[in-house]
């Protein structure tokens, strides 16, 4: 009879843990580059990674679902995988730069000006043990114009020395 009691108890355990969702945020500050990855239990989740960049940038990375199977039979899986890329802090942003889905994606979004964003990443860890991702962030400062005019000007004079030395090597 005890044994009935426990494995009663147990059933209820797990029929009520079912639907709960996990979340974990985590915040890295002034990034030039971050990986982190993120283990979940069985169920949905969203993940939050918070940071700033110190000027206008191009945010690029990339993330992927960890399968981790034996035949038919998956250990770690995560479906419906998406990334979504805010302004400010969570749960402030309000400005949505973009998104993907998969389960490896690679993608660039550009960020227009120094501040705080964040990205959200949800979705449902399904394997027996739940579920692994991991996500790569990289934020490149976008070149200013000063920037470009100095280098067409640098090329504008290598070429005007390389001239100058095919006319006198002729001459």
């Amino acid at each position: 009879m005890q044994i009935n009691k426990t494995l009663v108890a147990s059933l209820v355990a797990a029929a009520l843990s079912v639907g709960i969702a996990h979340a974990d945020t985590r915040s890295v500050g002034t990034i030039g580059s971050t990986t982190q990855v993120f283990t979940h239990a069985a169920g949905s989740f969203e993940d939050t990674i918070n940071f700033s960049i110190a000027s206008a940038s191009t945010l690029s990375g990339t993330a992927s679902n960890l399968v981790l199977s034996f035949g038919n039979f998956s250990v770690l899986n995560i479906s419906n995988l998406m990334v979504n890329v805010w302004n400010n802090s969570h749960a402030a942003g309000n400005v949505w730069y973009g998104s993907f889905a998969g389960n490896t994606q690679t993608y660039t979004f550009n960020l227009p000006a120094a501040g705080n964003y964040h990205v959200d990443i949800t979705g449902i860890a399904n394997g027996a043990s739940g579920g692994t991702y991991g996500i790569a962030l990289s934020a490149a400062p976008v070149p200013e114009p000063e920037t470009f005019a100095m280098l067409l000007a640098g090329l504008g004079l290598v070429g005007t020395i390389a001239r100058r030395r095919k006319t006198a090597q002729t001459a």
